[in-house]
């Protein structure tokens, strides 16, 4: 029988939910202060927790605390008042899973204790999944990985690309499929149907029956990558399914239920978005529960070296480092970020004759941009013309050709000494 607390300080809502919930089998417990429950919270573990953030004697937030506190598994669900919307998304950065608005319809307090119980009934099983995956060159966004990965939270990851958004998303998850999607990769018209899949005979090949990304995802964790590139038209589709964890494959009718855990991460900077009105600030609102930026390799150049001995003993253990060559790559920019750095090395050992990758074996752009002393002649005009073109391409928001134009350059010309100034 699956015990759920209801925690509110109005006896009649109280009452309500327990004659609902009782009548559902449910072993109903109840608590009208913050105080009293977490003693009960502590004494009687239930598996679901239905909590009001407005209590006496201690408010919602110090339940939660309780019981993270108390390293229990139970799912919570906060009831929060009109115009308090912000302190529940206050509450899901800090472990709850879901929030319901009052006055709540009942049909939709009852799928999401459904939910919570199965997020609940899932945490449990996999209590003893193996260790997350190393980390290497990411130690400034493990600490608080590590805390969404002990809620149920979405999680949104910021950064340029390159910067290991996919290797904390992994870090992230726990149990179950992880299921990867580049929205970025795939055009409008199969974005849908890769989402949420699709019938027989939905459109002109679809000969079978697909599972979509999110269905094979079941238990598990869904990571949309770029998700700031998605049209308008799957951004009320995708909000449907973070709010409802529901959705119909493409030419059905029927509702599928989902429970997944959702990370999503993008290069784009999502809140300028929302105020062009290119992308839904409910739907921003939804994945920005817990965010993590990610550095560019260029401000932590500390995790160069350990990232480059990484990837030379995964390419070719057998291989090393000349003794100036770590140096030189710590001096270049990497406007690649960690895949760069990869690329580099893959490149270099699978043209290397010998067990020493020396300086003559990285890419041209990389000697250029870091042999040249900063406080001499013409290292300070490469650092200007550096700023200059990362100035001129920040205020085009990236178009190359724009900044080209501006600079009255050549397209190719500028294309060209990105490379080669490691912007």
């Amino acid at each position: 029988m699956p015990r759920i607390l209801i925690v509110d300080d109005d006896p009649h809502i109280r009452q309500a939910l327990v004659e609902r919930f009782a009548a559902r089998k449910f072993d109903v417990l109840t608590a009208g202060s913050g105080r009293e429950a977490v003693a009960m919270i502590s004494r009687e573990k239930p598996d679901v927790v239905l909590l009001d953030l407005q209590l006496p004697q201690g408010d919602g937030f110090s339940v939660l605390k309780g019981l993270r506190d108390e390293g229990l598994e139970a799912t919570v669900v906060v009831i929060t008042a009109f115009g308090t919307i912000d302190k529940a998304v206050q509450a899901m950065k800090e472990g709850a899973y879901d929030f319901i608005q009052k006055p709540f319809e009942p049909a939709l307090i009852e799928e999401t204790v459904r939910r919570a119980l199965e997020r609940t009934s899932l945490r449990r099983t996999v209590r003893a999944a193996a260790a997350p995956p190393p980390v290497i060159g990411l130690a400034s966004a493990v600490g608080l990985a590590e805390k969404a990965a002990r809620s149920d939270a979405t999680v949104l990851l910021l950064g340029e690309s390159g910067t290991g958004k996919e290797v904390i998303a992994r870090f992230i998850h726990r149990a179950g499929p992880f299921v990867a999607v580049n929205a970025a990769a795939l055009p409008e018209t199969l974005l849908e149907s890769e989402l949420f899949g699709h019938e027989k005979g939905a459109f002109t090949g679809a000969h079978a029956r697909r599972a979509g990304k999110f269905e094979l995802a079941h238990g598990g964790t869904i990571f949309l990558d770029e998700i700031g590139d998605i049209p308008s038209s799957m951004q009320a589709k995708l909000l449907r399914v973070l709010q409802e964890r529901a959705f119909e494959r493409v030419g059905g009718t029927e509702t599928l239920k989902v429970d997944v855990r959702v990370i999503a991460a993008t290069n784009r900077d999502l809140k300028k978005r929302v105020a062009e009105g290119a992308f839904r600030e409910d739907l921003f609102y939804r994945l920005n529960v817990i965010s993590i930026t990610l550095a560019p390799l260029r401000e932590r150049r500390g995790d160069i070296r350990p990232l480059a001995e990484h990837f030379l003993r995964e390419l070719k253990p057998s291989a090393r480092f000349a003794p100036d060559v770590l140096e030189a790559l710590e001096r270049y920019d990497w406007p690649g970020n960690a895949r760069e750095l990869r690329n580099s090395i893959e490149r270099a050992t699978a043209l290397l004759d010998g067990q020493e990758l020396g300086a003559g074996d990285l890419p041209p752009e990389i000697l250029l941009s870091s042999s040249l002393p900063p406080d001499s002649f013409h290292g300070q005009v490469e650092d200007f013309r550096r700023r200059l073109i990362r100035d001129t391409l920040s205020r085009f928001d990236g178009n190359q050709t724009k900044a080209a134009e501006a600079l009255k350059l050549q397209r190719t010309y500028l294309a060209r000494l990105i490379r080669q100034l490691g912007i």
